[in-house]
C-alpha cells in the first residue's frame, strides 16, 4: 500500500473543509465525506454508520459500491449490545481506536463473519479493511468510517484530523436536520391552530356558511380532515341526507393549498347517464347528435381546484370505470377526442349509499370504492350530535336575519329551545334549516315563539262528512256534540283575548315609545338610551308602529 504526497493531503484536507462548510443537509454532507475519504485513500467502497438518538445502534446512512453511491443495499444496523465484541466495527466504537485489517480474508482476529456474508451477497472480496471512529469536539462517537480496497494510506494524523473535521461536520449537519423537522412540526401545529382560530372567527360572522362543531363527534370529525387538508388525498364522505356533507367539501377545499383554484360541484344522481360523461369529461365538436362546438369537462375546469361528487353511489356503472381511470391516471379524455389531457383535481365524493351492500347487488365497482375509500369520513346524523343542534340553530337565525335585511337576528324563546332540542330531525342538518327558516318568516322578527316541526303542522279544519248514526246512539252524540260545541266557544274566547292581549300590550309599547321620544325632542339616540334599547332595534319598533315625527 504506498502513500500518498504530504503536499497532496493538505491540499485535499483544505478543499474538503470548504466544501463541507457549504454542506447543511445530512445525506449531502455524509456523501461528501465520504466521496473526500475515498479519494484520499483511493478506496473502491465505503460505509459511513450514524449513530441514532438512542445511542444503541449504529445506522448505515450511506455507502459507496464502486465509487457510485447505493440507494438499495445489504447492509443493516448494528446493535452495539448484541454485537460481538470482536466485530471489527463494534471494536473501532466501544474503544475508540482505528481497526486496519490488511488481508480480511486472512486470519486477522477479528470476527468478521457478517462482513463476509454481505459480501459474499454483493459479490465482493475485498483485500482489506479500514475501521475509523467519527469523534467530535466533545469527545463523542457520532459514527463509522468503514473503507474498502484500499490503495493509498498516509500518516495517521492527517486521516486523524480529516475524520475529526468529517466528525463535527456530521454533527452539525445531524442537528440541522433535526431542528428542521421540529420547526417544520412546529410549523404545521401553528398552521393548524391559525386554521382553528380562523375557523373560530369566521362562526362568529353572520355571513359564516361552514361546519358548526361544538359536538365531540364533529370536532372529532375536523380533526381527523385536519390531517389531510393540505395532502394530495382524496376523501370520501359518507352520512345520511342532509347531513352536511356538501359544506364539509367546502371546509376540505377552503382550509387545503387549493382554496384559490375553483371547488366545483356536481351530483351524479342529477343527470341522466348520457349527459354526466360530458359533463364531466367533456366532449369535443361533432361527436355526438347536439354537440355543436367543444365542452369543457368538469375535471379540466377544477385544475387546480377540488371536484365534489354528490351522490356517487348512484353513478352508472360504465362510468364508474372510466371514473377509476381518471382517479388513478390524473387524465381525462373528453368524448370523441384522441388525446387526453392532464388535470390536478382533488376528488371529494360523497354518498348516503352503503356502498358495500350495492357492491355486492352488482351496482358498484369494488375497485372503484378502495380507491375511494382511502381516507373516509363518517359525517354522525344530527340526532346523534344534540350539543350542535342549538348552535346550528342560531347560525341559520343569522343567516335568515342577513337575508331578511333584518337590523337584528330575532331570539329564541326558551320554549323553542326546547322543541329543538327534543325532535329527532330525520332530515338532519338540512331539515333543522329549514325548521329555522320558516320559524323565523312567521316571527314579530324579535323572538321566535313557535316552530313547525316534522309532518304535524297545523292545517285548517277540512269539511267531513258523516254518516248518521243508529238513533240508540244518537242521543249521547248530540249531548259530545254540545260539549264540543261549548269548548269550542271557550277556545274561541280565549283565542279573541289572547289577540286583544297582545294588540294591548303592543298599544302600551307604542305609546311608552312616543312618549319617551317627545321627551327627547326625537333624539333617537338619547331615546334608545332612556329605553335600554340598541338603536337598531327602537329604529325597527319604530318602523313595526308606523312611529314618525309627524306621529
Amino acid at each position: 500500500m504506498r502513500s500518498a504526497n504530504q503536499n497532496d493531503l493538505s491540499s485535499a484536507l483544505l478543499a474538503i473543509s470548504q466544501s463541507l462548510a457549504d454542506r447543511t443537509q445530512l445525506a449531502q454532507t455524509l456523501d461528501a465525506v465520504l466521496t473526500a475519504a475515498r479519494q484520499m485513500t483511493l478506496s473502491k467502497h465505503g460505509i459511513i454508520y450514524v449513530l441514532d438518538q438512542t445511542g444503541q445502534a449504529l445506522i448505515p446512512s450511506i455507502v459507496h459500491h464502486n465509487e457510485k453511491p447505493m440507494v438499495s443495499h445489504p447492509w443493516k444496523p448494528l446493535s452495539l449490545d448484541l454485537a460481538s465484541e470482536t466485530d471489527p466495527f463494534s471494536y473501532a466504537i466501544h474503544n475508540g481506536e482505528v481497526v486496519l485489517i490488511n488481508d480480511l480474508y486472512q486470519y486477522n482476529g477479528y470476527d468478521c463473519d457478517a462482513i463476509y456474508q454481505i459480501e459474499l451477497n454483493m459479490r465482493l472480496r475485498s483485500q482489506n479493511l479500514l475501521a475509523w471512529p467519527l469523534v467530535d469536539d466533545d469527545r463523542k462517537t457520532i459514527g463509522l468510517l468503514a473503507l474498502f480496497d484500499l490503495n493509498v494510506i498516509d500518516n495517521e494524523d492527517a486521516l486523524t484530523s480529516f475524520c475529526h473535521m468529517a466528525a463535527n461536520s456530521i454533527r452539525q449537519a445531524a442537528w440541522l436536520e433535526q431542528y428542521g423537522q421540529m420547526i417544520k412540526s412546529l410549523s404545521e401545529d401553528n398552521a393548524a391552530l391559525a386554521r382553528e382560530n380562523q375557523q373560530l372567527k369566521k362562526r362568529k360572522q353572520s355571513h359564516y356558511d361552514g361546519p358548526i362543531a361544538e359536538s365531540e363527534q364533529m370536532l372529532e370529525v375536523l380533526r381527523r380532515l385536519d390531517k389531510v387538508l393540505a395532502l394530495p388525498v382524496d376523501v370520501l364522505l359518507r352520512g345520511e341526507t342532509g347531513a352536511g356533507k356538501e359544506v364539509i367539501a367546502k371546509y376540505i377545499h377552503e382550509n387545503s393549498n387549493r382554496s384559490k383554484a375553483p371547488l366545483i360541484v356536481q351530483n351524479c344522481a342529477a343527470i341522466p347517464e348520457q349527459l354526466l360523461e360530458s359533463e364531466l369529461f367533456g366532449h369535443k365538436k361533432g361527436s355526438f347528435t347536439g354537440a355543436d362546438k367543444d365542452k369543457v369537462g368538469l375535471f379540466e375546469a377544477a385544475d387546480g381546484g377540488t371536484l365534489f361528487l354528490d351522490e356517487i353511489g348512484d353513478m352508472p356503472l360504465l362510468l364508474q370505470a372510466k371514473l377509476l381511470r381518471v382517479l388513478q391516471e390524473r387524465k381525462v379524455r373528453p368524448v370523441g377526442a384522441s388525446k387526453e389531457i392532464e388535470v390536478d383535481v382533488r376528488v371529494v365524493a360523497a354518498t348516503h349509499c352503503h356502498l358495500m351492500e350495492k357492491i355486492k347487488a352488482g351496482e358498484f365497482r369494488a375497485d372503484l370504492f378502495y380507491r375511494l375509500n382511502v381516507f373516509p369520513i363518517t359525517l354522525p346524523p344530527l340526532r346523534d350530535r344534540d350539543t350542535d343542534i342549538l348552535p346550528l340553530a342560531e347560525h341559520f337565525v343569522q343567516q335568515s336575519a342577513k337575508s331578511l335585511g333584518l337590523p337584528q337576528a330575532p331570539g329564541l324563546s326558551a320554549n323553542v329551545r326546547k322543541q329543538l332540542l327534543e325532535y329527532s330531525y330525520p332530515g338532519n342538518v338540512r331539515e333543522l334549516k329549514n325548521i329555522v327558516e320558516r320559524a323565523v318568516l312567521l316571527s314579530d322578527f324579535e323572538t321566535i315563539t313557535q316552530v313547525e316541526i316534522g309532518e304535524g303542522f297545523e292545517t285548517p279544519e277540512q269539511a267531513v262528512s258523516v254518516v248518521a248514526p243508529p238513533e240508540p246512539v244518537q242521543a249521547q252524540i248530540d249531548e259530545q256534540d254540545e260539549e264540543l260545541v261549548s269548548t269550542r266557544q271557550e277556545e274561541a274566547l280565549l283565542d279573541e283575548a289572547t289577540v286583544s292581549l297582545k294588540e294591548a300590550v303592543g298599544e302600551y309599547e307604542k305609546t311608552v315609545i312616543l312618549d319617551c321620544l317627545n321627551a327627547c325632542n326625537w333624539h333617537t339616540k338619547k331615546a334608545a338610551e332612556q329605553l335600554s334599547l340598541p338603536l337598531s332595534t327602537l329604529n325597527h319598533k319604530m318602523k313595526k308602529y308606523d312611529i314618525s315625527a309627524a306621529s
